[in-house]
């Protein structure tokens, strides 16, 4: 903990950790307001860095005053030139300080040279390298600052410059993303903003439809993350600016390779940008065909196939539809994409082919077997009026595969011992069942807590001996969450004993629980009360 400092209204500290964060504490009389430059504390987290503050207050004896007061009284004294020259000698080595003086700055007025405020622009959002988390306050700041300039322009009807600026702040401020460690999500947001006032600026404006269809292209071919919808700016474009922006970007798209099956995608091709765009155009007009025909440039995985057939299914074209999901089934043989198989079930059973649909979910849960599955061939042979036949040729299939030497070769990702048959029998609310199949062949530890928690209501012995078996688990993670949830299942335990009348045997076991992890005094303070 350093420059622990105390304003009229404010506690400021500098704490020590990852790197150094600044703490900003302001006491109310029945609440107190924060802030933390860590990324927790920009969520809104009160965090460990606020708490050590507001401890150090205490520790000074929790008291108000203002410890900056001979300061401000020798500032006072001192004249206007010198105050300039102070802030701007420590302007020049703050960059946090810089930014939102310079963005004061731009809150009293525009320049009136464009080129002026372009520079301004460009300064406001240059980065050096990348920016990591501790450079974004003061991207922030300068940001913000472009952000009270176009508001400003437009206050004072400037409609054409702010449009144009706010245009080249979008570029900039793009440019400037893609190099940023903006996990908190802040710059983002400014940057939607921007995007909105681009919007507001445009539509004050009324630009020339024809230019303006080519720079909003270009703007578009920059953003990955969708800060513009065409929706927004059709009305601006009108007729000629609409013709002008599709005939721009059909010779953007012409650039770009088809993918056939399995192609694999160049992610900094920019594909999935040019696709977003000729899909917008395509919905803008109702044109059906030309909606397939853009998302059958792209055919490298299962799921674009899904999505032409949900396009033709929309519009009433099932025939088309199935056809295309079934290109998808044999164009990967080997891949089952769950989203696939329902698709062309669902176009099966609407087709009356309900023994296709019931043979294709068992072919998925054969490759693939796990509850999810098992409810999928549920609902199929449910709809065929077949499910009971199919449930046991499943659980068969379950238990010749739980027998198998090379076990491993099917059921690998469903979990230790009879996992899958466990949450197959309490998903059919059968508690009994599944129980003894936890206790045949063990179950994974996540299990075991749903097998406890069906059991709770009329077997309060039996989940209590499930939860006393787990709990260790949890204790044994040693951190204080984990000691939380063991405190917690404590007291679970406790309430389901005494309902089974198990009073002394509680006692008896939670005393051992304490020898046993006697040394864990955090947990140890957690179960005091139980």
């Amino acid at each position: 903990m350093t420059d622990l400092v105390r304003t009229r209204d404010t506690i400021r500290a500098t704490v020590l950790g990852s790197e150094d964060y600044r703490v900003v504490l302001r006491p109310a009389r029945r609440a107190l307001e924060w802030s933390c430059t860590c990324p927790l504390g920009e969520e809104g987290t009160f965090c460990k860095h606020a708490v050590a503050a507001g401890l150090a207050w205490l520790a000074r004896g929790g008291k108000g005053g203002d410890d900056l007061a001979g300061l401000r009284a020798h500032l006072e004294s001192e004249s206007k030139e010198s105050l300039i020259e102070l802030l701007a000698e420590q302007a020049a080595s703050d960059p946090e300080l810089r930014a939102r003086l310079e963005a004061a700055a731009l809150r009293r007025g525009p320049p009136q040279d464009i080129k002026a405020m372009k520079a301004t622009v460009n300064d406001a959002f240059a980065v050096r390298g990348f920016a990591g988390h501790h450079h974004m306050r003061a991207l922030f700041a300068r940001a913000d600052g472009v952000v009270h300039l176009l508001r400003e322009l437009l206050r004072n009807k400037r409609t054409a410059d702010a449009a144009e600026l706010a245009g080249h702040a979008l570029r900039r401020g793009i440019a400037a993303y893609e190099r940023t460690d903006d996990s908190g999500g802040g710059f983002g947001e400014v940057l939607h903003r921007l995007a909105a006032l681009h919007l507001e600026t445009c539509r004050a404006a009324k630009p020339e439809p024809e230019a303006f269809g080519k720079d909003l292209l270009e703007l578009q071919l920059l953003d990955q993350w969708g800060f513009f919808k065409l929706e927004d700016y059709a009305p601006l474009l009108g007729k000629k600016g609409l013709a002008r922006y599709r005939a721009l970007a059909e010779a953007a798209w012409k650039k770009v390779p088809a993918l056939g099956p399995g192609a694999k995608r160049d992610y900094q091709s920019g594909h999935s940008i040019i696709a977003g765009i000729m899909e917008a155009l395509a919905r803008h007009t109702g044109d059906v065909d030309a909606l397939v025909r853009v998302q059958s440039r792209d055919l490298s995985f299962p799921y674009h196939f899904v999505k032409i057939a949900e396009i033709l299914a929309k519009a009433g074209r099932h025939g088309e539809a199935l056809a295309w999901a079934e290109r998808g089934r044999k164009a990967f043989p080997r891949d089952l994409d769950p989203r696939l198989v329902d698709f062309l079930a669902g176009a099966y059973h609407r087709e009356k082919r309900d023994d296709e649909a019931v043979a294709l979910a068992w072919e998925y849960f054969t490759r693939r077997p796990d509850l999810e599955a098992y409810k999928r061939l549920q609902r199929n042979a449910g709809r065929a009026k077949a499910w009971q036949t199919w449930r046991e040729k499943a659980l068969s299939h379950l238990r010749a595969e739980l027998t198998h030497p090379d076990r491993n070769r099917g059921l690998w990702h469903t979990g230790a011992g009879h996992t899958l048959l466990v949450e197959i029998f309490l998903h059919e609310g059968d508690s009994d069942a599944a129980l003894a199949e936890a206790k045949a062949g063990g179950c994974t530890g996540g299990a075991w807590m749903q097998l406890a928690r069906a059991r709770e209501k009329d077997h309060p012995q039996d989940a209590a001996a499930i939860y006393r078996n787990l709990i260790d688990g949890s204790v044994n993670q040693t951190n204080n969450r984990a000691y939380d949830e063991a405190a917690a299942l404590a007291g679970k335990i406790k309430a389901l004993m005494q309902r089974a009348g198990e009073t002394e045997e509680f006692v008896e076991w939670l005393g051992a629980l304490r020898e046993k992890h006697k040394a864990k005094r955090n947990f140890m303070k957690r179960i005091e009360g139980i």
